[in-house]
Parts: structure tokens; C-alpha cells; sequence
């Protein structure tokens, strides 16, 4: 259960961090190097509702993070919250990114990077949900 306990706050943390970055005066100061050929100023509609659409993902990777750091003082009363955030990582992280990129916004090493972030955390998270669950018997998920 430990590796469970520190992989929940490992990526607590990590959530947070995003939801940090993303928030409205810290997003703009990085726009132009997250999306180069964007070519709208500052004070435009488009640019305001991409720093709006961010600071949303933002609080939401934020408060998921705040929850796995607080869950993971009994992560096997919570394990169920690991499995939300896995089904989330392989689609609005890895699936959203793939999508991301065929539309041209950012650079092929950015989303490729951040597919690699996902991946480990699905994998690492996957492995320690089952040994978890596997270490008191609760049945697995899946056929």
C-alpha cells in the first residue's frame, strides 16, 4: 500500500503544480512559447477565452490533485479515486493530446512529452491499484 500512498501523492502533487501554471497570470506570461504561431494579442477575445479555457483545466487538475494528496492517507479506502484519474490520463491525456496535435497548436515534442508524462503515471498507477487490490482481495476490474 505504501507505493500506492506515494504514487497518489507524487501525482497530488504533480496535479497541483499544473493547476498552478495554468492559472490566468501565470498561463499568459507562458502563452507565446506554448503556442508560437498563435498571432492574437493579449487583449483579445480568442486569447482571453484560450487563458479562461486553461485556468478551468487548471482548477479541475488542481482540486484532482488536492484530492489524491488528502485520499492518500487511506489509499485503499480511496483506490477507486486512482482508477478515475487512470481513465482520465489515457483520455483527456493521452487521447486529447494525440488530438491536439494533428490540429498543428503546438510542437510535436510538447504533446509527445506530455504523452510520455501520461504513460508513466497509467502504468505505475495501474501496477500499484492492482497490487493494492490484489493485496486484500478485492476483485480486479475488467474480464
Amino acid at each position: 500500500m505504501d507505493k500506492l500512498k506515494w504514487w497518489m501523492r507524487a501525482v497530488g502533487v504533480f496535479y497541483v503544480a499544473l493547476g498552478v501554471i495554468n492559472l490566468p497570470f501565470v498561463f499568459t506570461r507562458r502563452l507565446e512559447g506554448q503556442y508560437p504561431s498563435l498571432g492574437a494579442p493579449l487583449d483579445s477575445v480568442a486569447v482571453k477565452a484560450l487563458v479562461d479555457t486553461w485556468f478551468l483545466f487548471g482548477i479541475e487538475i488542481g482540486v484532482m490533485g488536492v484530492a489524491l494528496i488528502v485520499a492518500s492517507r487511506n489509499p485503499g479506502r480511496y483506490v477507486v479515486l486512482v482508477w478515475m484519474v487512470l481513465a482520465l490520463e489515457l483520455l483527456r491525456g493521452i487521447a486529447h493530446d494525440m488530438y491536439l496535435l494533428t490540429r498543428g497548436y503546438a510542437s510535436v515534442g510538447f504533446y509527445v512529452g506530455f504523452a510520455i508524462v501520461h504513460l508513466v503515471i497509467i502504468a505505475t498507477g495501474f501496477a500499484f491499484a492492482r497490487q493494492h487490490q490484489r493485496s486484500v482481495g478485492v476483485p480486479l476490474p475488467g474480464p
